[in-house]
């Protein structure tokens, strides 16, 4: 079998071609930095964090538990805030400069946000309409649970929602994922 000239040629300008990327990738390293936006990896044990101002959303950022709202408000740009520094909670929507009747508010960030980050919802507080939300839960269902909860003053754990007819424990397994029940201050 013989090589031709044309073969020869195409074997050494695939090979001049792969030597050359390294070349092109190192360049592109060296001259081309990117900057990943502060705070906007989601980990395990990162609190997920709204910020609103003026009624625009700034974003929703991922934060370590032991960022204060000062800092994160500093990080995203926003120097000046009116309130005293506080630690955050997962959850948490931070309105600054809002037309509400304050200044600054703090609120919770909402349901339809809470579910697409994969934050479960507090069953002793979501509405029909939150329920509706959650995969798995239709109306005579969501009507079932604020029935439920409505005769019980409040949950006390999820796996009270297996009192109605329907919930059995591997529908209880898909909702569990989606709701909790907050633990009571007392």
């Amino acid at each position: 079998m013989t090589i031709s000239e044309g073969q020869i040629k195409g074997l050494i300008a695939v090979c001049l071609t792969l030597a050359i990327i390294p070349f092109f990738s190192l360049f592109y390293s060296l001259f081309i930095s990117y900057k990943i936006p502060v705070f906007i990896d989601q980990s395990d044990n990162s609190l997920a964090i709204e910020v609103v101002q003026n009624n625009q959303p700034k974003g929703i950022y991922f934060v370590g538990s032991e960022t204060s709202a000062g800092q994160l408000l500093k990080n995203v740009g926003i120097g000046q805030f009116s309130f005293q520094d506080f630690k955050l909670k997962d959850g948490m929507k931070i309105m600054i400069n809002s037309t509400s009747g304050n200044k600054n508010v703090v609120a919770k960030i909402s349901s339809a946000e809470r579910l697409a980050l994969g934050m479960p919802l507090d069953i002793n507080q979501v509405t029909e309409d939150e329920l509706l939300l959650i995969t798995g839960i239709g109306q005579v269902t969501a009507k079932k649970i604020l029935d439920l909860r409505n005769k019980l003053g409040r949950f006390r754990n999820i796996e009270q929602l297996m009192e109605i007819k329907g919930i059995k424990e591997k529908k209880l397994a898909e909702i569990r994922k989606n709701l909790y029940v907050e633990k009571s201050q007392k």
